[in-house]
């Protein structure tokens, strides 16, 4: 079994074409249907994805989640979701989705929401979170296209981590995209998931390994970043990191099963 923790779709609505249609040529994988990506990913031998819901807006979260709650009942139970959530949005919000059943968690994606991750005006948000025990993935590190914010750098990811010690946090992106020395100072060898998301295409295998065998075993996740990643080429880059087979497993399947409770 492989679970991909970390893919994303956006609602097919026009509120959401400003975000979707300029990145269409980076995308590694060309399927935007969830019945064609669906098909994809299972020839590539995905068991399940995990659909991280990402609002650019405060009034664009419900529809967000409206299309996550289509995924959760549709497809043979393919996909997982982490739903939305906004800086502008009302953390009673988070209740909802709890008490829906269709949700494991929460996304958070600092750069696109423009927000510092460890703003105060988040704490209650994350309180609630930590309350109803819905997991949390951060994307940490740098932005993909302006390398001067620092929205979601390691060291803010770690300070909710001190703040909310019983809220599940997952650090996306190995800890800190194209941040590795400041992920394993402020977020390996801690209690938070990490993700290998981007991996192949960002980080060195040597380091990457480096990470992985400096972390919690039972607290690592397989990532694609799909559409923007291609999964199979980071099967592929996991593979040539010659991690044993029962690290590997964990990482593939076993800690996202314990995680989603599957």
């Amino acid at each position: 079994m492989v679970i991909d923790f970390h893919i994303h779709m956006f609602p097919p609505r026009p509120e959401f074409d400003p975000i979707t249609k300029p990145n269409d040529a980076m995308m590694a994988i060309k399927e935007k249907t969830p019945g064609a990506l669906r098909k994809r990913l299972s020839d590539m031998g995905i068991s399940h994805a995990v659909v991280q819901h990402v609002s650019p807006a405060p009034e664009l979260t419900a529809l967000c989640n409206e299309f996550a709650k289509e995924l959760a009942t549709e497809y043979d139970g393919f996909y997982f979701n982490f739903g939305a959530y906004h800086a502008g949005n009302c953390p009673d919000d988070l209740k909802e989705l709890k008490e829906s059943g269709l949700f494991r968690g929460v996304k958070l994606q600092p750069y696109l929401q423009k927000f510092d991750v460890d703003d105060e005006r988040m704490y209650p948000a994350y309180e609630v979170m930590s309350s109803l025990k819905l997991p949390v993935l951060i994307h940490t590190g740098r932005d993909m296209f302006d390398k001067t914010l620092t929205y979601g750098f390691p060291d803010r990811v770690a300070r909710i981590h001190r703040d909310f010690p019983d809220l599940t946090i997952i650090s996306a992106h190995l800890g800190g995209m194209w941040m590795y020395d400041e992920a394993e100072q402020y977020v390996i060898g801690t209690d938070m998931y990490i993700d290998v998301t981007g991996s192949v295409v960002f980080c060195d295998p040597e380091r990457c390994k480096k990470i992985l065998k400096k972390h919690d075993p039972d607290r690592i996740l397989f990532g694609s970043d799909c559409p923007a990643g291609d999964p199979q080429k980071e099967l592929e880059f996991l593979e040539r990191l010659h991690l044993g087979s029962e690290l590997t497993e964990k990482i593939l399947c076993r800690n996202a099963q314990r995680l989603l409770g599957i």
